[in-house]
């Protein structure tokens, strides 16, 4: 019997400490959709360095800025294919990291690509929206400082306004930030205004 009562008290404690852990970690997650809600709503207003610190992130590096690239020479794939057939009018792009207190670093491409027309924009966004359909290929990365990064197209987001498609992707240059945080990076920049 006292063994019986050892055991379930020991139990019981497990479980506490089970609750306590995912009562944490739920916790933590409805912190983070807050500060991501809060960044988006800073982001929309043109305001990114509120944006990046309410998700407890800063620039580490100065960005880099093409204001007139060319969308087939700067695409791959059915991108470009698509390209091919309808030139874009003007391609412009963002590229810089953002850090975090615990080391982790981020890498963030946006790229602005403005159509002749909405028709062309959301047939556009359907084709790269599609993963391994190709891509638009960010200009610069080496310039950085941090080496050579590759755009995988993991964590993306894309939104179509009129005739303007803006895609952005991150991906994780050192440390390990998490994919939840990554993609909320991604979502967030894809709303800042274009340069």
């Amino acid at each position: 019997m006292l063994a019986g009562l050892m055991a379930s008290g020991g139990g019981g404690g497990t479980a506490g400490s089970a609750g306590t852990t995912l009562d944490s970690a739920a916790g933590q997650r409805v912190t983070q959709v807050k500060s991501t809600r809060n960044s988006r709503n800073a982001a929309k207003k043109g305001n990114e360095r509120e944006a990046w610190d309410r998700m407890a992130l800063r620039k580490i590096r100065n960005e880099i800025q093409h204001g007139d690239l060319h969308c087939a020479a700067q695409s791959y794939g059915e991108v470009q294919e698509f390209f091919l057939r309808h030139p874009c009018k003007r391609l412009q792009q963002r590229l810089f990291p953002l850090a975090d207190d615990q080391g982790n670093v981020i890498a963030v491409s946006i790229m602005w690509v403005t159509m002749p027309s909405r028709a062309d924009a959301t047939k556009l966004k359907r084709v790269e929206d599609t993963y391994g359909t190709g891509d638009v290929t960010p200009v610069g990365t080496q310039l950085l400082g941090l080496g050579d990064v590759r755009f995988t197209g993991r964590y993306y987001a894309s939104r179509r306004t009129g005739s303007q498609l803006v895609i952005t992707e991150t991906e994780p240059l050192h440390g390990q930030p998490s994919d939840s945080v990554l993609n909320d990076v991604a979502s967030i920049a894809n709303l800042l205004p274009a340069p």
